[in-house]
């Protein structure tokens, strides 16, 4: 016997709008400049204690890994700019250079000094992480939707049945007052029996 095979399609997540791209670019910016104060303040005060600045030491002091340092491009030309070894082997390499080969080779932008296989790689990871926010965004936006969506069908179910609420809630007061007024003065077997007619009849 053959197995019936799933040919439901699977849906594709909605494209988040431009308003909530620019709301999450605004997030990373953020994050990004939280990082570079805080790789800052830790620079500052590790020179102040009169230490080595190296990822160890960083990670000692506001524990930040190499990784966010190195994944964030400021951040990490403020590391290799205060970084002791690396700042020692800048010292023993323009020893060994002329002014003229100094000012050609060090570049103003930190991106400039990546080689090419190191942009490309830096550019895919972007471009994934790129595409991961955007479907988990539009995932967190359906889902919202959805909600939202449930929310309102169950508001429109209780205003349909609040007439009957209603209804039911003056029915009940009525039959009370007339239980106290017409059988008050019965036995309470009496009392029982008639209500168990008039239920049954309504």
């Amino acid at each position: 016997m053959k197995q019936k095979t799933n040919t439901r399609k699977r849906r594709v997540p909605r494209v988040p709008s431009e308003s909530q791209l620019t709301a999450l670019r605004r997030s990373t910016t953020a994050r990004k400049l939280a990082t570079v104060e805080r790789l800052r303040t830790a620079i500052a005060s590790l020179k102040e204690k009169k230490r080595e600045i190296s990822v160890q030491t960083l990670f000692e002091e506001c524990g930040l890994r190499y990784a966010a340092i190195h994944r964030n491009p400021e951040a990490l030309a403020l590391f290799r700019a205060n970084s002791t070894n690396l700042v020692a082997k800048k010292k023993q390499t323009r020893r060994k250079r002329t002014t003229s080969d100094e000012e050609a080779i060090s570049p103003r932008d930190p991106l400039l000094a990546y080689k090419k296989l190191q942009l490309v790689e830096r550019l895919r990871e972007a471009e994934l992480q790129a595409q991961a926010a955007k479907q988990q965004l539009a995932m967190s936006v359906d889902a919202s939707m959805k909600r939202e969506a449930r929310i309102a069908e169950l508001e429109a179910r209780l205003a349909e049945l609040e007439p009957y609420r209603s209804f039911v809630e003056q029915m009940r007061a009525q039959m009370q007052r007339e239980e106290r007024g017409h059988f008050g003065d019965l036995p309470p077997l009496c009392k029982s029996g008639i209500l168990m007619v008039v239920f049954s009849h309504t």
